[in-house]
């Protein structure tokens, strides 16, 4: 899979947003309503790397439904091995993103840990459900499905 740079593409482009990640940092609340009340995907760059992906729950929901598709367990469901991938996600809210920004991002790069950002109770003006996370920080691999994967689906 090969990483894109900030000079291939910039901005916005097929239904995502490109930002650094210090303007993530910077402006949490600003993205998160991005992502939660417009829809937007948003890639995280650092020194020009795609890093991460921060998505809305509902994205991602089809997105791990897709990969368990194209990536079928070797296990039946009454193996207990089957659930062992079955890593929980850990939800936090804008400030405790903010404040462990920099230990979060490596966990999401380096271990492939999910990220549930939980919404403040107001996100540009309308009431939300602060108790259920409304947008999930990924990491890239999981936001680009390897092309591979697609052609051999279709290929069989």
């Amino acid at each position: 899979m090969r990483s894109r740079t900030n000079k291939e593409c910039v901005g916005e482009d097929a239904g995502f947003i490109r930002l650094s990640t210090e303007e993530v940092r910077e402006k949490l609340e600003d993205a998160l309503a991005r992502v939660v009340l417009d829809g937007s995907r948003i890639i995280l760059q650092q020194a020009g790397e795609e890093v991460a992906a921060l998505i809305p729950v509902r994205e991602f929901e089809k997105l791990d439904y897709l990969l368990q598709d194209l990536i079928p367990s070797p296990f039946n469901a009454d193996d207990e091995e089957y659930y062992e991938d079955d890593g929980a996600i850990h939800c936090l809210r804008p400030n405790e993103i903010q404040e462990e920004f920099d230990l979060i991002l490596e966990e999401v790069k380096e271990y492939g840990e999910l990220f549930g950002i939980l919404p403040p109770e107001i996100l540009r003006g309308q009431e939300m459900d602060s108790f259920m996370p409304a947008a999930i920080l990924i990491p890239i691999d999981i936001f680009w499905i390897p092309e591979h994967l697609i052609l051999d689906r279709i290929d069989s």
